[in-house]
């Protein structure tokens, strides 16, 4: 009995420790979409073009009228993500990400997490 109750007490000690670390992430994450930012009428002041993993991966950086910066995120021309500021010092204030390619920005990403091209680009 002692022995079962050690596997027990070993299983939910590893199980917990899977939660916290995806507690701790700083994601949170909203079914219904977060509200992404309206670029209508702003250009971009900078244009960045680079391939990563086999994706062309484009940052578009806008100045917004409250004096922030919004960055769109896209890869192979699709929009996946938005980096959004309110100033413009670094670090980023979070990013918005559609991480499975239905157009709903769900899961927004704290500053210091970092965030991985979601695999529906590439298809």
């Amino acid at each position: 009995m002692i022995a079962v109750g050690k596997r027990f007490l070993f299983i939910l000690l590893l199980w917990g420790g899977m939660i916290v670390p995806i507690y701790s992430m700083g994601q949170e994450i909203n079914g219904e979409g977060w509200p992404i930012p309206d670029l209508k009428g702003l250009l971009p002041y900078s244009i960045t073009i680079k391939r990563i993993e086999g994706v062309e991966k484009v940052v578009e950086k806008f100045h917004t009228p409250n004096g922030g910066h919004v960055a769109r995120i896209s890869g192979n021309g699709k929009v996946f993500a938005y980096a959004v500021d309110s100033d413009q010092d670094p670090p980023i204030d979070y990013l918005l990400l559609d991480p499975d390619g239905y157009g709903k920005f769900t899961h927004k990403w704290m500053a210091e997490e970092s965030y991985s091209i979601p695999d529906w680009i590439s298809n």
